[in-house]
């Protein structure tokens, strides 16, 4: 069976045993966030089309949750931007009860040798200390200076002693700096959902030969198990 045929069969079966409201992807960027998508395709869900996802997800950033909530109820699942930043799923959480959330991630050492990976091959330099604050501002991807304000989101910000906000290019490929971060942010949503377990799945995709875990934690018949479609390495 070719994976459109099993799609095709698929569809119809997860959409009439489906329990709860939306799944959501909220693993960082470079933890298998494209191969979930994958999955939850394959399985029958309607997943929304990242560059659209995070096109209606801008004004989140500064708390205005309206066009991306209106434009959320189209699709059944979404993963990387802006789930997979700070604590959007919490919100996610209060907007959508009923729904299920999976927390990709990998070793943080991998996790990290990935990103930098992809920089490089994004950014065409042989070195991440190559690429310059300007660089970053100047690269295209949904409108301008929209990678480097996610960026600055994710890692040129934080919190010093006395609660004041810093700010640093450099922390964006610190790698003691970045893990830290990441393993903070993975500790903090496992805690959001510590009283309701069942909500919440932690895999580690890369180490997973076939969909299993995903299908038992969505509650859905055993007969969309397939193998894992691993996409996007880096």
């Amino acid at each position: 069976m070719t994976l459109d045929e099993f799609r095709a069969y698929a569809l119809p079966l997860c959409q009439s045993a489906r329990r709860f409201n939306k799944v959501f992807g909220i693993g960082a960027n470079k933890t298998a966030t494209t191969t979930l998508g994958a999955v939850l395709h394959l399985i029958g869900l309607n997943v929304a089309p990242q560059a659209l996802t995070e096109l209606n997800s801008l004004g989140i950033h500064h708390g205005e949750l309206n066009d991306l909530v209106s434009f959320m109820h189209a699709y059944d699942a979404f993963q990387d931007r802006p789930f997979s930043m700070k604590s959007y799923y919490a919100q996610m959480d209060a907007l959508f009860p009923k729904s299920k959330f999976i927390l990709t991630y990998r070793d943080p050492k991998q996790w990290f040798a990935s990103r930098c990976n992809f920089a490089r091959r994004n950014y065409g330099v042989d070195d991440v200390a190559k690429i310059t604050e300007s660089a970053l501002k100047e690269r295209m991807h949904v409108q301008a200076g929209y990678m480097y304000r996610m960026n600055e989101i994710d890692w040129f910000i934080d919190i010093d002693a006395q609660l004041q906000l810093t700010r640093s290019f450099a922390r964006m490929f610190d790698e003691k700096y970045c893990i830290a971060q990441y393993q903070q942010r993975n500790q903090d949503i496992i805690r959001h959902f510590s009283e309701r377990p069942q909500d919440l799945l932690v895999i580690d995709l890369t180490t997973e030969s076939d969909t299993h875990k995903i299908i038992n934690f969505l509650g859905l018949p055993a007969d969309l198990v397939t193998a894992m479609p691993h996409a996007n390495k880096t």
